[in-house]
């Protein structure tokens, strides 16, 4: 039998062309084979007055996640150009494993020529410019998305294997810094001012004594625990921004998902604020909280009646911590529902609630959408629950046949929805008041 030929999801598609140093232009329709998507759409129609996101709140910056093929798809760049962003967040661009496929070098070979893989973050940087916004930097570190050479030398361990993988961390983020200082006295500003260093760091889903556990990988493992049982890879990554980024000063913070529901939450968030406590003791530089808020109506406990209250409280409590708090990556899973229209409404519902109740704590001064629109959603990379989180299994309460997923604020057609003007409504909150 002839084997099957490999097919990307639209994110490692992005990834082959940008390593490649092509630049498509792509409508929203490109590719549509390797993604799940909607014959027919519902259109929805707004009685409500177009404000751009990005000026209804002046206290709030509002912004949207790029990568791949999306950043030169000229559709998608004008659609949300019609918003006027504060932000537009590099999700990929600053992984270890895109920036060092081959070597602690930045570059990967493509064709036999050497490439350089600065290319997605120089172009976001490009197109944040041409907007009028500035770039988020989100996942310098993580324990995923590392490239073999890294997890074979953590896996092999041969004499100095520590040392050399604390030389490449120090190397990576020293290397990213100066590349933005640059970047910087190219623009002319600081194009940056929001840096994301640790990405998920807990592995929520094992819990310890009432506590969630590290998330295991190779950082973890190449440097010492501190004192208080805190990773050293969070606190030295805190210690080398500061030391390398002096000339910038971005806002420095770290990320996590699912503090938002009653699932995980109650576990995460004093672990959370235990972990801003263990940085600020140590006289670490930490602006912020990042919470990524891909929210799950599933894994609260009332699904139609959302309680955020308990996560309010885990807002004020960072808030009386002295960091703001970032809504990093918001978008809504409605794979419970097979109706498009409930699946919208759900969808909006929960955009405006948790937004709303978010937006009450003075502490909380961005909010960014991943993604833009449904057909450039992560959830739509493989069409299935299962494919999403694969270490998770199948989302509780999906439906047996999932419908193609409808959990961004614009459609597949770059139209905007209810939960759109359910954002809108939201930011306006208190708008002049915070």
């Amino acid at each position: 039998m002839q084997a099957k030929p490999k097919e990307f999801s639209r994110r490692q598609f992005g990834s082959a062309l940008l390593g490649a140093g092509l630049t498509p232009a792509l409508a929203p329709q490109a590719h549509a084979g390797r993604v799940c998507r909607e014959p027919s759409p519902p259109v929805y129609h707004s009685n409500q007055p177009a404000v751009p996101l990005g000026a209804i709140n002046p206290h709030v910056s509002w912004g949207v996640h790029l990568e791949g093929e999306s950043i030169y798809d000229t559709s998608v760049v004008e659609a949300v150009k019609m918003e006027r962003p504060n932000i537009i967040a590099i999700g990929s661009g600053l992984k270890f494993g895109n920036l060092h496929p081959e070597s602690i070098a930045f570059e990967r070979e493509a064709d036999g020529k050497k490439i350089s893989t600065w290319t997605e973050a120089d172009d976001i940087v490009r197109l944040a410019s041409r907007l009028g916004a500035s770039v988020r930097g989100d996942a310098l570190i993580w324990n995923d998305w590392l490239p073999p050479w890294i997890e074979k030398l953590a896996k092999e361990r041969p004499k100095g294997w520590r040392d050399q993988l604390q030389e490449a961390y120090e190397k990576n983020l020293e290397s990213i810094f100066s590349r933005f200082q640059a970047l910087d006295r190219q623009y002319g500003k600081s194009v940056m001012p929001w840096c994301g260093l640790i990405n998920e760091p807990f592995a929520y889903w094992k819990v310890w004594f009432g506590k969630p556990a590290w998330r295991q990988g190779t950082w973890l493992e190449a440097f010492d625990p501190m004192p208080d049982g805190a990773p050293g890879y969070i606190h030295q990554a805190f210690n080398l921004a500061e030391k390398y980024s002096r000339s910038s000063k971005p806002a420095l913070f770290f990320n996590e998902a699912n503090c938002d529901t009653d699932k995980h939450g109650p576990i995460l968030r004093g672990a959370m604020l235990a972990l801003v406590d263990s940085l600020q003791a140590a006289g670490r530089k930490i602006d912020a909280v990042g919470l990524e808020s891909h929210l799950q109506p599933e894994w609260m406990n009332d699904r139609d009646k959302p309680d955020w209250r308990p996560f309010v409280k885990f807002l004020k409590d960072l808030q009386a911590r002295g960091v703001a708090v970032y809504i990093t990556e918001l978008d809504v899973n409605d794979c419970a529902l097979e109706d498009a229209a409930a699946r919208d409404k759900l969808v909006a519902d929960y955009t405006q609630s948790f937004v709303s109740a978010a937006l009450e704590i003075p502490a909380v001064t961005m909010v960014t959408n991943w993604d833009f629109a449904d057909s450039l959603s992560w959830y739509r990379d493989e069409a299935t629950p299962e494919s999403t989180f694969p270490a998770l299994g199948r989302w509780p309460g999906c439906v047996a046949r999932p419908a193609c997923p409808r959990p961004a604020i614009y459609d597949q057609e770059l139209s905007p929805k209810a939960a759109r003007d359910a954002l809108a409504a939201a930011l306006a909150v208190k708008s002049d008041q915070k």
